[in-house]
Protein backbone atom coordinates (compact mmCIF):
# COMPACT_ATOMS: atom_id res chain seq x y z
CA UNK A 1 0.00 0.00 0.00
CA UNK A 2 3.20 2.31 0.60
CA UNK A 3 3.92 2.14 -2.96
CA UNK A 4 0.88 3.27 -4.12
CA UNK A 5 -0.09 6.50 -1.50
CA UNK A 6 3.33 7.62 -1.73
CA UNK A 7 3.41 8.17 -5.53
CA UNK A 8 -0.05 9.24 -5.49
CA UNK A 9 0.67 12.35 -2.40
CA UNK A 10 3.62 13.18 -4.71
CA UNK A 11 1.38 13.66 -8.47
CA UNK A 12 -1.71 16.14 -5.95
CA UNK A 13 -1.04 19.63 -5.79
CA UNK A 14 -3.05 19.62 -2.89
CA UNK A 15 -3.47 18.12 0.52
CA UNK A 16 -5.63 15.15 0.73
CA UNK A 17 -7.99 14.12 3.26
CA UNK A 18 -8.09 10.56 4.41
CA UNK A 19 -11.21 9.80 3.22
CA UNK A 20 -10.13 10.84 -0.22
CA UNK A 21 -7.51 8.46 0.13
CA UNK A 22 -9.68 5.79 0.92
CA UNK A 23 -11.95 5.83 -2.05
CA UNK A 24 -9.02 6.26 -4.46
CA UNK A 25 -7.67 3.15 -3.52
CA UNK A 26 -10.94 1.31 -2.98
CA UNK A 27 -10.84 -0.55 -5.93
CA UNK A 28 -10.00 -4.40 -5.57
CA UNK A 29 -6.15 -4.84 -6.10
CA UNK A 30 -4.84 -7.71 -8.17
CA UNK A 31 -5.71 -10.19 -5.35
CA UNK A 32 -9.00 -9.06 -5.20
CA UNK A 33 -8.77 -7.21 -1.59
CA UNK A 34 -9.22 -3.90 -0.78
CA UNK A 35 -7.00 -2.29 2.02
CA UNK A 36 -8.78 -1.82 5.23
CA UNK A 37 -9.07 1.74 7.33
CA UNK A 38 -6.53 0.23 9.60
CA UNK A 39 -3.48 -0.66 7.29
CA UNK A 40 -4.22 2.92 5.74
CA UNK A 41 -3.66 4.79 8.82
CA UNK A 42 -0.50 2.66 9.34
CA UNK A 43 0.74 3.23 6.49
CA UNK A 44 -0.22 7.02 7.07
CA UNK A 45 1.43 7.41 10.06
CA UNK A 46 4.50 5.48 9.39
CA UNK A 47 5.48 8.14 6.52
CA UNK A 48 4.19 10.58 9.15
CA UNK A 49 6.39 9.64 11.85
CA UNK A 50 9.83 9.07 9.19
CA UNK A 51 9.01 12.49 7.67
CA UNK A 52 8.49 12.11 4.08
CA UNK A 53 4.38 13.09 4.61
CA UNK A 54 3.29 15.92 6.83
CA UNK A 55 -0.28 15.91 8.82
CA UNK A 56 -2.07 19.00 7.92
CA UNK A 57 -5.35 20.72 10.17
CA UNK A 58 -6.62 22.65 8.15
CA UNK A 59 -10.17 23.06 10.71
CA UNK A 60 -12.19 21.34 8.73
CA UNK A 61 -12.57 18.72 11.13
CA UNK A 62 -10.85 16.37 8.70
CA UNK A 63 -7.36 15.81 8.90
CA UNK A 64 -5.22 16.44 5.97
CA UNK A 65 -2.13 14.85 4.21
CA UNK A 66 0.94 16.19 1.72
CA UNK A 67 4.42 15.47 0.63
CA UNK A 68 6.98 17.35 3.02
CA UNK A 69 9.83 19.92 1.58
CA UNK A 70 13.15 18.66 1.04
CA UNK A 71 14.20 19.80 4.58
CA UNK A 72 11.79 18.56 7.02
CA UNK A 73 13.52 18.72 10.56
CA UNK A 74 13.03 22.00 12.57
CA UNK A 75 13.73 22.98 16.21
CA UNK A 76 9.36 21.24 16.48
CA UNK A 77 10.97 18.18 14.47
CA UNK A 78 9.03 18.98 11.07
CA UNK A 79 9.10 21.81 8.58
CA UNK A 80 7.25 24.54 9.64
CA UNK A 81 5.81 25.97 6.54
CA UNK A 82 2.15 27.82 5.98
CA UNK A 83 -0.93 26.37 4.84
CA UNK A 84 -3.94 28.01 2.97
CA UNK A 85 -7.42 26.91 2.69
CA UNK A 86 -9.66 28.02 0.61
CA UNK A 87 -13.12 28.67 1.65
CA UNK A 88 -14.24 28.27 -2.19
CA UNK A 89 -13.05 25.10 -3.75
CA UNK A 90 -11.96 23.74 -0.27
CA UNK A 91 -8.66 22.65 -1.17
CA UNK A 92 -5.45 23.13 1.03
CA UNK A 93 -2.47 23.69 -0.41
CA UNK A 94 0.93 24.03 1.46
CA UNK A 95 2.92 27.39 1.16
CA UNK A 96 6.65 25.86 1.83
CA UNK A 97 8.32 28.61 0.73
CA UNK A 98 6.46 30.78 3.65
CA UNK A 99 7.57 29.52 7.16
CA UNK A 100 6.38 29.65 10.36
CA UNK A 101 8.12 32.30 12.72
CA UNK A 102 10.06 31.23 15.66
CA UNK A 103 7.99 31.84 18.97
CA UNK A 104 9.97 32.21 22.14
CA UNK A 105 7.82 30.70 24.78
CA UNK A 106 7.62 31.65 28.43
CA UNK A 107 9.80 29.76 30.31
CA UNK A 108 8.59 25.74 31.24
CA UNK A 109 6.59 25.73 27.91
CA UNK A 110 7.90 23.09 25.24
CA UNK A 111 6.03 23.29 21.88
CA UNK A 112 5.48 19.99 20.50
CA UNK A 113 3.44 21.04 17.37
CA UNK A 114 3.01 24.36 15.33
CA UNK A 115 0.41 24.58 12.53
CA UNK A 116 -0.96 27.65 11.06
CA UNK A 117 -3.45 27.77 8.25
CA UNK A 118 -4.62 30.72 6.25
CA UNK A 119 -8.09 30.83 4.92
CA UNK A 120 -9.50 32.68 2.11
CA UNK A 121 -9.90 32.44 -1.54
CA UNK A 122 -7.04 30.73 -3.73
CA UNK A 123 -5.53 32.02 -6.81
CA UNK A 124 -7.77 29.86 -9.16
CA UNK A 125 -11.12 30.78 -7.42
CA UNK A 126 -10.24 34.55 -7.69
CA UNK A 127 -9.00 34.28 -11.27
CA UNK A 128 -5.66 35.41 -10.52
Amino acid sequence: MRSKIYPYLRRKQSAVSFSDLKKVFAEKSENNKTANRTTFYRNLKIFEDKGPIHQINDGTAMAKFAISGENTKSKYGMDLHLHFHCNNCDETVCLTEHKIPHINLPEGFVAEDANLVLKGICDKCSGQ
